[in-house]
């Protein structure tokens, strides 16, 4: 392939064609979810009404699994007991520090300030990326 004004236009042809299908899968999926609103109504109150039910059922195994101590229940229903944290993040942070534990560096940050100041530790080589326009315009 090269890059010249016909495979250009073809490939903008092409492109062109994608667009115009999925405004017709769009239109279409319009059209028949109008034609069965009354049908989704009914799958998203079903849908609404299972939640509320299922969290009912979640708090009767909970209240189960503290008469009996039971973690497998009727119907494959299960209990998993865990441990939930609480704590001040920058007590914590210290308390890593101060164990040197291995800590996740804040990529995103770190290389938004790499690129704004020279650090001796980091090179800079410039990265040159081809970019496309939504839709390619010739002149004349």
């Amino acid at each position: 392939m090269e890059l010249n004004k016909e495979n250009l236009r073809r490939f903008q042809n092409e492109a062109d064609s994608l667009e115009k299908l999925k405004q017709e899968w769009k239109t279409k999926q319009a059209e028949l979810e109008n034609r069965n609103t009354e049908l989704l109504q009914r799958i998203d109150q079903l849908s609404d009404e299972l939640g509320k039910e299922k969290d009912e059922f979640k708090v009767l195994a909970i209240g189960e699994f503290t008469k009996t101590g039971e973690k497998k229940l009727i119907g494959g229903l299960g209990i998993r007991v865990g441990v939930e944290l609480h704590y001040e993040e920058e007590t914590a942070f210290d308390w890593a520090k101060e164990h040197k534990l291995c800590l996740q560096l804040n990529t995103r940050e770190f290389e938004d300030i790499a690129k704004r100041q020279n650090l001796g530790f980091v090179r800079k080589i410039k990265k040159i990326t081809a970019t496309f326009p939504k839709e390619i315009k010739f002149e004349g």
